[in-house]
């Protein structure tokens, strides 16, 4: 009472202030200069000074038409990828129904929702709450009601200070605490790996509750199992895999679900490690001294990704015979048998240009082939286990020296007719050319101006794929997949012309070094892709082939769900469709016999690393706030009771949660009258000043 009146008193000084700062000085050194003379008169005078301070003041008493400002609870709705699962996300709406039920029910309160979005970075409640609370004065913040599973990931010590004092956080936890989750992580997982060496991963299987017991794990790269086996759950282990390809290569590990588990999302680590070759190593025979050899020797040495050994035959049939020794007639003498048995698996491509069977004499007069039908079958294995030959031909393909006759005819995908071409032609890229990623840049009006070769070693394919037809139709370049490994064939020696710009050259560099990595392997330059990107909200997918593309594509979502999209050729051997996106993690895709996973967010988010319900990560921000912390399960009845509170009171209980009432307002009119008449305070003035003066007449 007292304290509302204090509040409502005003002034209105009729002197300025430094003069009454002056006046009130002078009246207490008066009066203490009239006690310290034992004067009985010093009561009334310093009476009489606060009556004329109380005259010059001007007292005023203050009528406000005040109006009551609501306050504002906010509730957090965690709508989390952990939320969705099971009946959590059914609960979570029941929940915030019953509860705004109950606080529209109590007067002078405003609701403000706000929602815990789905991100990469997990469950964000610290900046949720830190952007609600921009929007809401702290003089009016009753307190904040968050509705979660209790998995936030942004929490800290540093956390709890972030309610305004004596506001508090009340945490109602969802999900069933009895709940069973089997879950795989990888404690260590590459990124990178050397094509052909093992990386190692670490992993471990949790189930809590259930420590100790076994389970079967499976393994996957790129879609192939590779290992299936038992691990003890809460065990670490180490599992080595060998990278396989240049560029992305899928990990998979998954383990065995169980009856009644919350999901199977997590039951499975989905990781992408980059093969890498730490030096690609070239071996460059030419058969004999021409024109074009010094043009590969260029190409390859301008790849600094490559090691290039190179061996030049210069001997020929052609030249006089010499009873001279192969050693003698050598500047290196060829190292058959360390190349083609002992090193041959250390080599990533082979390259034959011009080459062609023959005989060199030996240290005792007789002659022998300079590469044995032995080391050519060798070569043929190398290819099939995964190798890379290139065959750059010339006349000789076309005669009986031919390597046609030799043990890789098994794995050449064309084979000379016997005949060889020598007028001009301009090459050209046929349909298939047009949609394979080596030449497919260089079609329109830049394949239009190549210029001109005037020789073709005339062929008929028997498999692979034809990209450049030369004069009516002959195959002039062919490629072809033979079991691990892949094989390259030009059917002329004319190729160099264009590196040396004859007729306005061409591509030769870039078609080449295009074909050089292709045969190694490179994912880019693959004819038959699939693979899907994230954009506005859309899974956009995109298919290369050599052929048309009619069947779907078969979408898995990361939930396990599924989804079929037609495609559309949009360019070329290039066809695109899109889905919407459902959530983050791993999309597996499928058409036809190609598949691939792509990551849309995280592989792995970190809302599945844990999912099972807890108190414990917000109990220091609830406790810091002294608010409630309930486990209201999965019924909505479990809801606690909310009750208004006074400032400084408490706000919580074991099954109640208090809101604090501020009172705050506003103004909306305000009047002043004077709290005694001005001559009031001067005729007490004098009436002190005449009491002092008898008490001094006594």
């Amino acid at each position: 009472m007292i304290r509302d009146l204090l509040s409502r008193l005003s002034y209105d000084a009729l002197l300025p202030q430094n003069w009454l700062i002056g006046l009130a000085a002078l009246i207490l050194l008066a009066a203490l200069v009239i006690l310290i003379g034992r004067l009985k008169s010093y009561i009334p005078r310093l009476l009489a000074g606060g009556a004329l301070l109380l005259a010059l003041l001007n007292p005023q008493y203050v009528t406000e038409d005040r109006e009551a400002l609501p306050d504002t609870v906010i509730i957090i709705a965690d709508k989390s990828q952990s939320m969705q699962i099971g009946q959590r996300e059914a609960m979570l709406e029941d929940s915030l129904t019953a509860l705004s039920t109950k606080l529209n029910g109590m007067e002078n309160l405003n609701i403000l929702n706000v929602t815990i979005p789905d991100t990469e970075d997990g469950t964000q409640v610290i900046k949720t709450l830190t952007e609600a609370l921009s929007q809401t004065p702290a003089s009016r913040l009753a307190g904040v009601i968050a509705l979660t599973d209790g998995r936030v990931h942004d929490v800290s010590e540093a956390a709890a200070d972030i309610m305004p004092e004596g506001v508090p956080f009340h945490s109602l936890i969802i999900g069933d605490p009895n709940a069973r989750d089997r879950r795989i992580s990888a404690t260590v997982a590459p990124k990178f790996g050397v094509v052909g060496e093992q990386a190692e991963y670490k992993l471990r299987v949790d189930d809590p509750g259930f420590a100790g017991e076994r389970a079967r794990i499976e393994v996957k790269l790129n879609g192939t199992l590779k290992a299936r086996f038992p691990i003890t759950i809460g065990d670490e282990i180490s599992i080595p895999l060998e990278i396989e390809k240049r560029g992305s290569n899928t990990v998979e590990m998954s383990v065995q679900a169980v009856p009644g588990e919350l999901t199977t999302n997590n039951n499975l680590f989905v990781s992408e490690i980059s093969g890498i070759r730490d030096r690609m190593r070239v071996l460059l025979i030419t058969g004999e001294p021409h024109n074009g050899g010094r043009a590969w020797r260029n190409l390859l040495k301008s790849d600094p990704a490559l090691d290039l050994v190179q061996f030049t035959i210069l001997t020929v049939p052609r030249v006089k015979r010499t009873n001279a020794r192969e050693t003698e007639l050598s500047l290196i003498q060829f190292p058959t048998r360390q190349l083609f048995e002992e090193k041959l698996d250390e080599f990533d491509l082979i390259i034959f240009d011009q080459y062609q069977r023959r005989s060199m004499s030996s240290s005792r007069g007789r002659a022998r082939p300079t590469i044995s039908p032995q080391y050519f079958q060798n070569i043929a294995y190398y290819v099939e286990d995964g190798g890379a030959l290139l065959l750059a031909t010339g006349p000789a393909f076309a005669t009986e020296n031919s390597l046609f006759r030799t043990a890789l005819a098994g794995i050449l995908p064309t084979r000379p007719t016997g005949e060889t071409s020598t007028e001009a032609y301009r090459p050209v890229l046929n349909a298939q050319g047009q949609r394979h990623p080596i030449t497919a840049s260089f079609k329109g009006e830049i394949a239009a101006s190549w210029g001109e070769w005037y020789r073709a070693i005339e062929n008929n394919p028997v498999s692979g794929n034809i990209l450049m037809d030369g004069p009516d139709g002959t195959p002039l370049f062919v490629i072809d997949k033979v079991g691990e490994g892949r094989v390259a064939m030009l059917m002329s020696d004319h190729a160099w012309l264009w590196a040396k710009g004859h007729d306005g050259g061409g591509p030769y560099r870039e078609m080449f070094r295009r074909t050089a990595h292709w045969l190694m392997g490179e994912p880019d330059l693959e004819a038959e892709t699939l693979k899907a990107i994230s954009e506005n909200g859309r899974l956009k997918i995109e298919r290369r082939s050599l052929e048309d593309i009619t069947d779907d594509v078969v979408i898995q979502y990361p939930d396990g769900s599924t989804a079929r999209t037609s495609l559309t050729e949009t360019s070329d051997g290039v066809f695109q469709g899109d889905v919407p996106l459902k959530q983050q993690g791993a999309y597996r895709l499928q058409n036809g016999t190609v598949t691939t996973i792509t990551a849309i967010g995280a592989l792995n988010p970190r809302e599945y690393s844990e999912l099972l319900p807890t108190q414990d990560i917000l109990a220091p921000l609830t406790e810091a706030s002294d608010g409630l912390t309930k486990f209201i399960g999965l019924d909505a009845s479990n809801l606690p009771n909310l009750r208004r509170t006074a400032p400084g009171r408490d706000t919580s209980g074991n099954s109640w949660a208090g809101l604090v009432a501020h009172g705050d307002y506003a103004v909306t009119q305000s009047r002043r009258t004077s709290l005694a008449p001005g001559l009031l305070f001067f005729a007490l003035f004098f009436l002190f000043i005449a009491w002092g003066w008898r008490q001094e007449g006594k």
